[in-house]
């Protein structure tokens, strides 16, 4: 079994446990290190103490059950606002979202569709790109879906949702 699974496999029921949804689990080899990346969420986010309370629980699990031999390094962390979408289930709780898809092969000559995320539909998950049209691909064509966040978009809505509501002018006294 390749370190990718069996760390998914450790780490799944430690997720749960603790209620977090375990987005991925990453394995790299960085010229002489290695590096096992864990992506975790909750509603609402995750906190930083959180990650190091999992990271801690896990590294224990990892080397009780010598899963990665020798020397690694452990990061566990948030996924960021470009968070990668791993299942149907996840294409299901962000459609409507903007989100980037890559294929494995090329389609009508492009691997790269950016819009807005539909599906899934009958193990299909496509995207509505800015010219209207919908693109399905079949989940083990999708090399990659990852969801698209306008920082700057955020940071208006926080600005919409902090501001008081105008109040309305004229009237009688």
């Amino acid at each position: 079994m390749e370190v990718r699974e069996e760390v998914r496999q450790l780490a799944a029921p430690l997720a749960d446990e603790a209620g977090y949804e375990l987005v991925d689990v990453e394995f790299a080899v960085q010229g002489h290190h290695r590096v096992i990346r864990v992506l975790l969420d909750k509603p609402g986010g995750i906190t930083v103490g959180e990650c190091g309370s999992f990271s801690r629980r896990l590294a224990d699990c990892l080397d009780m059950n010598q899963t990665v031999r020798g020397s690694y390094r452990l990061e566990v962390s948030s996924p960021g606002l470009d968070r990668p979408v791993r299942t149907l289930e996840a294409v299901e709780r962000f459609a409507g979202n903007r989100a980037s898809l890559t294929t494995w092969e090329a389609h009508d000559g492009r691997r790269n569709y950016d819009g807005e995320l539909l599906g899934p539909r009958d193990g299909t998950a496509g995207v509505r790109t800015e010219d209207g049209h919908e693109h399905w691909f079949e989940w083990a064509e999708i090399k990659l879906v990852r969801l698209i966040v306008d920082p700057w978009e955020v940071a208006r809505n926080a600005r919409k949702a902090a501001s008081p509501a105008p109040r309305p002018r004229g009237g009688s006294r």
